[in-house]
């Protein structure tokens, strides 16, 4: 997980929830979900000691402590981590910054046709979301994912789509190629 994304996890975490006890998100506590998705725990083949994630989180919280973003209910071992105002400001901003991606509408798919389109893309890590909600609407539109950035398909793509695309500054990382002629190699399904 980026920095970014841990932060705010653990901050919407703290409004929820309010103040935490720092020993009650260290694994291998029942409680301590929150701690292992956190870093790392649970989509990982192996695990952490609990020293390691020990580390991780507290050196994360402190980190976060220091930007004045949490804060300590008080200076020993046992005391509650509690979000600050400019943690709550930090958090509205990073909600608001993100952009309204949201599914398209579709009155009906254009018919197939006997025409092959591959779609290839390579959209930066930083544009992640767009990268996401790409996927999901070329798979709407009935394409088959060949590789995690590569979609073919036998219908022309809806001109909603095109548009949205476009608005969203993808077309110049994305490629269509239409195929009308099979080549030597035969694909069974």
């Amino acid at each position: 997980m980026r920095y970014r994304e841990l932060t705010q996890t653990l901050l919407e975490h703290l409004i929820a929830s309010g103040p935490i006890l720092f020993d009650l998100m260290i694994p291998p506590h029942p409680r301590s979900r929150l701690a292992r998705g956190l870093i790392g725990l649970d989509s990982r083949r192996h695990t952490r000691s609990r020293v390691s994630a020990k580390h991780t989180l507290s050196s994360t919280l402190n980190r976060l402590r220091k930007e004045g973003l949490v804060a300590k209910t008080s200076p020993n071992r046992k005391s509650e981590w509690i979000i600050t105002q400019k943690g709550k400001v930090f958090l509205r901003n990073a909600t608001k910054k993100k952009p309204a991606l949201h599914r398209l509408e579709y009155e009906t798919l254009p018919p197939p046709d006997h025409t092959v389109r591959l779609i290839s893309f390579d959209i930066p890590e930083k544009q992640r979301r767009k990268r996401d909600w790409l996927r999901s609407e070329l798979l709407r539109c009935e394409y088959r994912i060949l590789h995690r950035s590569v979609f073919l398909g036998n219908r022309p793509l809806p001109e909603e789509f095109m548009r949205e695309m476009a608005s969203l500054g993808l077309e110049k990382y994305v490629q269509i190629v239409s195929i009308d002629r099979k080549g030597t190699l035969s694909y069974k399904t």
